[in-house]
């Protein structure tokens, strides 16, 4: 299809055509789109629209409910929805607890014994977040050992793993980074800063829909981080996510929420070590 110019797009968004969208996007992701996200909406459907050169809002519905190419066409719609937003080593206590306690554990209850250690960060953005952790394990753990660590990354969106992937990030980007990780795994390159292949070989990156597709490739994860994400989720999807990381850690094994998630641990079979800080009992 080809381009269309925005001015000859209908760009008006009915109230029936914003809650089929809400509903949509809810089954599909997971995503509570609220009352008052109407204009969001109709920017972020605008983008598709005239990417597709399609010449209303309601026409882009029926290609979703009927086209050919609807099921690609889906994940280019969440990517315009999903908002993402990470950083290095935020929420600095979990890595203090990752680095201090968490890495001896694995050492000595798994790695030592031949056992591999699986970490996985869902909802990986840019991989500010799983890269944190992958400094940090190469930080403590010898060559050797981190052989027994498999670091996995996963993200809804294509262009964030791809962004992931190169590893390259602004300065600004860098800002809450102790300086020994920066000095240790950054170099400088066209003025901002690429992460070291190094750790960029820990990280495996995928993309995956939390709500629709198999969590078997996450069993017997060792750590999971799920970070301001199911915030985004209305309660039946958050509790079905919720569900799927619990099933899919280990026994002992530690979750990782962002600081304003909280949840009830024992429903899910988890205990409360700190805030946003829980363990599979």
């Amino acid at each position: 299809m080809f381009k269309v110019q925005k001015s000859k797009i209908n760009n008006y968004l009915s109230s029936d055509d914003f809650n089929w969208f809400r509903r949509f996007i809810e089954s599909e992701v997971g995503i509570r789109i609220h009352d008052n996200k109407h204009i969001f909406m109709t920017n972020r459907l605008i983008k598709r629209v005239e990417r597709l050169g399609i010449d209303s809002i309601n026409e882009y519905r029926r290609f979703l409910e009927t086209s050919d190419q609807r099921f690609f066409e889906k994940r280019k719609l969440f990517e315009e929805i999903v908002t993402s937003e990470s950083s290095f080593f935020r929420y600095q206590i979990q890595y203090d607890m990752l680095g201090n306690k968490i890495v001896p554990e694995f050492v000595s209850e798994r790695i030592d014994k031949g056992h591999y250690v699986k970490i996985i960060s869902l909802g990986s953005s840019y991989g500010q977040e799983i890269y944190s952790a992958a400094m940090v394990i190469a930080e403590k753990l010898s060559v050797e050992d981190r052989f027994f660590v498999k670091l996995s990354a996963a993200d809804i969106s294509e262009k964030n793993i791809n962004k992931a992937k190169a590893g390259y990030y602004e300065e600004y980007d860098l800002k809450e980074i102790p300086g020994r990780y920066i000095d240790n795994y950054f170099f400088k390159e066209n003025g901002g800063f690429r992460l070291s292949p190094k750790i960029i070989n820990l990280v495996e990156f995928s993309q995956f829909n939390l709500i629709s597709e198999n969590w078997n490739p996450y069993k017997n994860a060792d750590l999971i981080f799920c970070r301001n994400t199911i915030i985004y989720f209305g309660e039946k999807k958050r509790e079905y996510v919720l569900n799927r990381i619990s099933h899919s850690l280990r026994k002992g094994g530690y979750l990782f929420l962002g600081h304003s998630e909280m949840i009830d641990p024992k429903k899910h079979g988890l205990v409360q070590l700190g805030n946003s800080i829980l363990r599979k009992v």
